[in-house]
């Protein structure tokens, strides 16, 4: 992008044009430009269609500057539109453009790295298919043959480098993402899947998370691993993280409002749903009873209950197997040290770390959370992630 400058006045007295590269802007002041864009994506979106180095700094910059100031977006399949936390984001609902009918009878596995991840069975009783949307237009759609029809896969995940997809406790696949068969000369027959056995005292993994670099992830019991894809012997491709502090597995719920790890700057917070004490009945539904925050304290591997999380707001989809960090989201309505979960209907309700229900109280906050979402299944609620959009 080049507009005509006037250039002083020469000898003659003529003026001449001159050309100004904007795009070769110092990147200093274009992050300025483009954090007082914040939080509306109308402008962000025509930020980025400047020019290819205005479009390359906001990819570059987009995991550290946007998405923490953006609250995530929410994707309702079933009227395939994207709602904004607030209209300070976007004026009015995203039309969705995916045809998720497509994908209808598939089961979410997760939301990672922008793409929506998906388990489809074909035609064939031996054809089982993962397929990955892009997360903001749906125009990004492939599908990949799954190892095998027979396993029941759990969850899936995206690194920078791999596709991750988790079918027991014990093991999981990997295949080079986003192209899976990098050797032109190599057979065409399929992708070539890699297996990986996961610590023998690890639990199902429920969460993969990039944190400072490191691939991490987080099983159903809040036990944290750490994944090495690139350049390690396979035998220690997955190892587990000694990390104490946390109370037992029995305490805190581990499926319907499973452990969810969210990055928030240089912490590393977990999020549990506490369960309430047990009564001694054998058929006792357990409902959440508390919301509970951890960060980590990387010099001791020690979690500690957080009274506040500062500055930053949670944002949970239990459903989605989600969770995200946000910080200074005050103009879009978003309160600081609170978390916020996602209920079907479009809807956040938030709570403070450590939020317990009161005495008596079996209708309100959690306890409701726990009767309005505890058989949520695929069409569900989705958080799209702003930084993943460019």
């Amino acid at each position: 992008m080049k507009p005509l400058e006037t250039h002083p006045l020469t000898a003659g007295g003529s003026a001449m044009p001159e050309f100004r590269d904007w795009g070769g802007l110092p990147e200093l002041p274009l992050s300025e430009l483009l954090r007082r864009l914040l939080p509306c994506l109308r402008s962000i979106y025509a930020f980025a269609a400047t020019c290819q180095p205005w479009r390359r700094l906001l990819r570059a910059s987009a995991a550290d500057l946007l998405s923490p100031g953006l609250p995530p977006l929410l994707l309702d399949p079933r009227s395939r539109s994207v709602v904004p936390f607030s209209q300070a984001v976007l004026a009015q609902p995203l039309a969705y453009r995916a045809d998720l009918t497509a994908a209808e009878g598939a089961n979410l596995l997760s939301a990672s790295r922008g793409h929506h991840l998906l388990r489809h069975r074909g035609a064939s009783d031996w054809e089982t298919r993962i397929i990955i949307i892009d997360a903001l237009t749906g125009a990004e759609r492939r599908e990949v043959t799954l190892p095998s029809p027979l396993f029941a896969y759990h969850y899936a995940a995206l690194t920078a480098s791999h596709l991750l997809v988790f079918h027991s406790k014990h093991a999981f696949f990997s295949l080079p993402f986003p192209d899976p068969n990098p050797n032109p000369n190599a057979s065409a027959s399929g992708p070539r899947w890699t297996k990986h056995s996961l610590p023998r005292s690890a639990s199902y993994v429920t969460g993969v998370l990039e944190f400072r670099g490191r691939v991490l992830g987080l099983t159903d019991r809040a036990q944290l691993l750490e994944f090495r894809l690139c350049g390690s012997p396979q035998s220690q491709t997955v190892q587990m993280l000694p990390a104490a502090g946390l109370p037992d597995a029995t305490a805190f719920n581990q499926w319907c409002f499973g452990p969810r790890l969210a990055a928030a700057g240089d912490r590393l917070l977990l999020v549990l749903f506490m369960l309430e004490p047990k009564s001694g009945s054998i058929v006792q539904t357990r409902l959440v009873n508390k919301v509970a925050v951890y960060g980590l304290d990387l010099a001791r591997m020690r979690w500690e209950e957080m009274e506040s999380i500062g500055a930053y707001s949670l944002f949970v989809d239990c459903t989605g197997k989600t969770a995200v960090a946000c910080r200074d989201v005050g103009s879009c309505g978003v309160e600081e040290n609170r978390i916020y979960v996602a209920f079907p209907g479009r809807r956040w309700r938030s709570f403070p770390p450590g939020w317990e229900v009161p005495p008596g109280d079996a209708v309100f906050g959690v306890r409701a959370m726990g009767r309005a979402m505890g058989t949520c299944t695929w069409p569900s609620q989705i958080l799209v992630y702003p930084r993943l959009f460019f």
